[in-house]
């Protein structure tokens, strides 16, 4: 029980918008799409403007299109082109990020969860995280 209460606690603090999202909800995952994780280089990254972009298109010179958040949402089957693999950003935008940053998707404490990419109740993509004993929901 004290576990479960310090990981909210946690999860509290380090995603102040969870407890302002408590509506917020995943209604249904979102076919198509698996979480993926940055790789241990890209984590040491201390700003968001150090990781690797997400491009446009596959290929050298592409217009950057943003940089990717701690999940990543891979399009399934995956679509690999020029080192680079399909992904769908927060915003439904498909981009393309270099696949060697990427490994699968597990929770940065080591535990034992399941990650779904979801719709959320505001129509918006997000993750439905999945532990044990609980759930954690959101950037919709």
């Amino acid at each position: 029980m004290l576990r479960l209460t310090v990981c909210a606690v946690i999860a509290g603090t380090v995603f102040p918008g969870l407890g302002r999202a408590q509506g917020l909800q995943a209604v249904r995952p979102a076919p198509g799409l698996v979480c993926m994780s940055l790789d241990e280089h890209a984590l040491t990254a201390t700003q968001q403007s150090k990781l690797p972009p997400v491009l446009a298109e596959p290929r050298a010179g592409a217009e950057k299109i943003g940089h990717p958040t701690s999940i990543v949402f891979v399009k399934s089957p995956e679509v690999h082109r020029n080192g680079c693999i399909a992904t769908v950003r927060l915003n439904g935008q498909t981009g393309w990020f270099e696949a060697s940053h990427l490994r699968p998707w597990h929770p940065a404490n080591g535990g034992s969860a399941t990650c779904t990419p979801s719709v959320m109740s505001n129509g918006r993509l997000g993750t439905s995280i999945h532990y044990d004993h609980f759930s954690i929901c959101c950037r919709g």
